[in-house]
């Protein structure tokens, strides 16, 4: 039995998304989204319909097989846990150099997402079974309006 509260664990699932990408673990990035029908994804990058879990898979690997140099960081990290669910929100900064792997050119990417994750505890295991990511424009300063 593990030790670590719930909400530990599914930050554990947070930061494995990104550190397989970064490391190109695509068993690990499979093994943390959750296989079933259920499943949903909304990208802040083509496509941009409602992806099921095969589709969102296929796009997560082809886009971290083609970057190279891939930084991340999460801020404001905030994970709401409710019995065998939990909602994790954060901030999302990235960069990194995205390669045509039939011409070998690069392009430098960076950018600042929303993301919403929901999580469904599966025995011992928290999976993501619903992600939504939202593009912040470069000019958001990330400081909250006052009315």
């Amino acid at each position: 039995m593990s030790t670590l509260s719930s909400e530990e664990e599914v930050r554990t699932a947070v930061y494995q998304v990104f550190e397989a990408g970064k490391n190109k673990d695509f068993r690990l990035l499979a093994r943390v989204h959750a296989d079933e029908p259920r499943f949903s994804k909304f990208d802040d990058h083509p496509p941009y319909g409602r992806q099921n879990a095969r589709e969102a898979y296929m796009y997560e690997e082809v886009a971290f097989a083609s970057l190279s140099d891939y930084e991340y960081n999460l801020r404001d990290l905030r994970i709401d846990t409710f019995d065998w669910m939990a909602i994790a929100t954060f901030i999302l900064d990235y960069r990194g150099m995205m390669v045509n792997n039939a011409t070998f050119a690069g392009e430098s990417i960076h950018g600042t997402s929303r993301v919403t994750m929901v999580f469904q505890r599966k025995g011992k295991e928290w999976l993501i079974v619903h992600e939504h990511f939202s593009g912040i424009p470069e000019s958001y300063s990330g400081r909250t309006q006052q009315p």
